[in-house]
């Protein structure tokens, strides 16, 4: 079974009811609402409507954040001219960014480069060393700045509070600097939304291990990421994001431009199929598709594809950085992954009511599936974003022998596992709520 999980958008060309079904058939695990064309309203209505439609799959909401932009008018950047920098060109104050001279701007998403030659009072003025066409709205980044802009406005809490009222298993912030919103943000939401720190700024790098342990994931937000960097450094940042994700075990996700010719194409060029198989062997858990399944032409056939790579790349039980650098929180995952190699077992039962000790399981990346068994249907969701967790929605009896005989069958039913197969299971015998204490060879 397919490891890797995928997160789909839902956007005009798969938000029908069919489409949705159709996409989860197709191997969605998670679907994602990008808060940026909708107000509050709206994403709490789309959460309901994923969640009548496909109540199993998990509901990512995607923050749209500060994200900073041309003003309403075009404009004409010409190459080697001085220039003074107007309100007419932005759509915020330059001075209130913190911008200094010395520093670069990068206008539509990177493809225009201006540097800031003098500040006097009120007026800022630039050189244009990359000219080009600007159409209005277009995303304005600052490599170069520590950006004093705060990191949520009246929008982004009103599409948090819609994620919590709706229920939805996970929030992504966009262009977050440092642990501290992420704390803030836990404060306003408790436990659940569980939170993905999307990472798209230098200083997001520059404090991506903090972010890391703070947030319960990351995402390489390619899109911004690779306007602040020089693009000869993305793969390197990308890895690394990877890797330290890996070592915190928490959730990872690559995203932006993954199979983008698929909005318009039937198949993926070559390179995008290199380009998510080079994620999955670096260690990401998750792909995301953006305007692929919002707005391409065959959202299902964008999601096959993905599911496709993602089956032929696998490396199961090729990354143990969790189990190396935690070797006292990993002690029951590793053995149990360790005991599932040793004796060829295909498939590793967790019995669970948080979800906790499948997280676990999944940080350690064993090489058998691990099938969650919870009575949640929430915690089941929330699962399904987790690498090679497959969750499984089935009643939990205080008797040990029998709540394992129960999952036993229940993933047979399911056709998780053949009647007479070997299994591994992991579970708590002390408190039936707390963290696994416990393994043992289940062989029906």
């Amino acid at each position: 079974m397919r490891s890797t999980k995928i997160i789909a958008t839902v956007g005009p060309a798969s938000r029908d009811a069919e489409m949705l079904r159709g996409l989860e058939e197709a191997g969605v695990d998670t679907f994602r609402i990008n808060c940026s064309y909708l107000e509050p309203h709206e994403v709490l209505e789309l959460i309901q409507h994923i969640r009548e439609t496909t109540p199993k799959v998990g509901v990512l909401v995607d923050v749209q954040g500060p994200k900073l932009r041309t003003g309403e008018v075009p404009y004409t950047f010409v190459e080697g001219t001085e220039i003074e920098l107007t309100s007419d060109m932005f759509g915020f104050d330059l001075h209130e960014i913190g911008i200094q001279s010395g520093e670069r701007v990068l206008v539509a998403d990177g493809q225009i480069e201006l540097w800031i030659t003098s500040i006097r009072g009120g007026d800022i003025s630039a050189r244009v060393l990359v000219g080009g066409e600007c159409a209005p709205h277009r995303g304005v980044n600052f490599p170069d700045t520590d950006v004093k802009v705060s990191a949520l406005n009246e929008k982004d809490y009103g599409d948090i509070a819609a994620a919590k009222q709706g229920g939805a298993e996970w929030i992504a912030l966009s262009f977050v600097r440092d642990a501290a919103i992420i704390e803030e943000v836990r404060n306003i939401v408790g436990d659940e939304p569980r939170i993905i720190a999307k990472i798209e700024r230098r200083q997001a790098l520059m404090n991506l291990d903090a972010i890391t342990r703070a947030a319960d994931g990351v995402m390489a937000a390619r899109g911004d990421l690779g306007a602040e960097l020089s693009f000869e450094e993305v793969p390197n940042m990308q890895q690394r994001i990877a890797e330290v994700a890996m070592i915190e075990g928490k959730v990872s996700i690559c995203a932006t431009e993954m199979l983008e010719s698929m909005r318009t194409s039937h198949r993926p060029t070559r390179a995008e199929v290199a380009d998510v198989a080079g994620a999955v062997r670096q260690g990401f858990g998750a792909v995301m598709l953006s305007a692929e399944t919002a707005t391409g032409y065959d959202p299902i056939n964008a999601v096959t594809a993905m599911a496709r790579i993602c089956e032929a790349n696998e490396n199961h039980g090729g990354h143990k950085a969790f189990a190396d650098a935690h070797p006292t929180e990993s002690a029951v995952g590793a053995a149990t992954a360790a005991l599932a190699q040793r004796t060829g077992a295909a498939s590793i039962i967790a019995l669970t009511y948080s979800g906790y000790s499948s997280e676990i399981l999944s940080a350690c990346r064993p090489s058998a599936q691990i099938i969650a068994a919870t009575p949640s249907h929430d915690v089941a969701r929330r699962l399904r974003l987790y690498w090679g967790v497959t969750p499984l929605v089935c009643p939990r009896d205080s008797d040990m022998t029998k709540a394992v005989d129960d999952a036993f069958e229940a993933s047979v039913d399911e056709g998780f596992v053949q009647s007479n197969e070997l299994v591994v299971v992991c579970a708590s015998r002390e408190n039936l709520r707390s963290t696994a204490d416990t393994i043992w060879v289940h062989n029906a």
